[in-house]
């Protein structure tokens, strides 16, 4: 992201920009930034913007569009999102040879195969950057940072607290961010007790609950923290397959033993203050517990979609079986 910073910061734009991974919110923060680095103007309306998303990212309309000179400016900017172009086989990195001096693009994918012709195209004559989740400690500075804009100053356990509920997708931190800064109002001030009582714990750190419970042998409140997910409408299915995940994942940490936590956090995409509670769990296990396990809840989601067990059924057999194992 240095690059994209001082391009910005510079005015010396590349005729090429590849944004991809999972990180929403700075893909959209980058690509506006460069838009109007690029165009000086507002896009909407503006005769040298184009915009093409899905199935609209049509190769020849694109390549066409890139021949074309800017009107009465210095450049003509094509924005692409969600093409798939990068994933698929297609002409486009032949047909951009023809591509006009002025006119810039954008991509901005969220997968990309980095095989494909296109990704090698670009990545020879522009500039590719994966913009992925931010580490915890990046994290906490930024959320700071944020709501530092509204007069609002935070604990940093408060900061820690949030990210350990909301996960590490920047959007989901501003969301609940901003209703923080409603809640606490005049205050102006969020600690630990705010965090509580107004931000939501996403599913997938229900089940690290769920998980501490089951290799405790808590099979009592692995159950009753079952039906409670039931009660908040979420799916039995969903459930699972975070169960299966988290699994998979310890599985993993056990085969990188040697690894450190930020190296095993980066190889698994997961949250570095994690890795601790990870491990933990994971040294409960055999490896081929492990691998048990895997092939019950793969066996356990194939009877649930042949119907042969009804899903809330299906996955609460599967709490019972994995809670009295240890």
């Amino acid at each position: 992201m240095k690059t994209l910073n001082s391009n910005i910061q510079t005015g010396n734009f590349s005729e090429y920009y590849l944004l991809y991974g999972e990180e929403e919110y700075l893909k959209r923060y980058y690509r506006d930034r460069l838009t109007a680095g690029i165009l000086k103007e507002e896009p909407e309306g503006n005769i040298n913007y184009r915009h093409y998303a899905g199935d609209s990212a049509d190769v020849d309309i694109i390549a066409e569009q890139a021949c074309l000179t800017p009107f009465f400016s210095d450049s003509l900017l094509i924005v692409i999102e969600d093409s798939g172009l990068f994933k698929k086989s297609n002409s486009l990195a032949d047909r951009l040879s023809e591509k006009a001096d002025s006119t810039k693009i954008i991509f901005v994918e969220s997968e990309i195969d980095k095989r494909n012709a296109l990704f090698k195209y670009i990545k020879n004559h522009g500039v590719v950057c994966e913009i992925n989740h931010k580490s915890d400690a990046e994290l906490v500075p930024w959320i700071a940072s944020y709501l530092k804009k509204y007069d609002c100053v935070i604990t940093g356990r408060a900061a820690k607290l949030i990210i350990s509920k909301a996960g590490t997708d920047m959007q989901m931190l501003i969301n609940e961010m901003d209703k923080l800064i409603s809640y606490v109002g005049e205050k102006k001030q969020i600690d630990t007790e705010d965090v509580e009582s107004i931000c939501t714990t996403l599913l997938s750190n229900h089940i690290f609950t769920m998980m501490d419970y089951i290799v405790s042998g808590k099979q009592k409140e692995a159950l009753l923290l079952y039906k409670d997910l039931l009660a908040m409408k979420e799916s039995p299915l969903s459930i699972l397959f975070l169960l299966t995940r988290h699994y998979n994942i310890l599985m993993h940490i056990k085969e990188l033993v040697n690894e450190s936590d930020s190296g095993i956090a980066k190889t698994l995409s997961v949250p570095s203050f994690s890795i601790k509670k990870y491990k933990s769990q994971a040294s409960a296990y055999t490896k081929q517990q492990l691998c048990d396990i895997l092939n019950w809840c793969i066996e356990t989601e194939e009877s649930i979609k042949t119907g042969m067990l009804a899903p809330q059924i299906g996955t609460e057999m599967q709490i019972i079986r994995l809670s009295s194992l240890l």
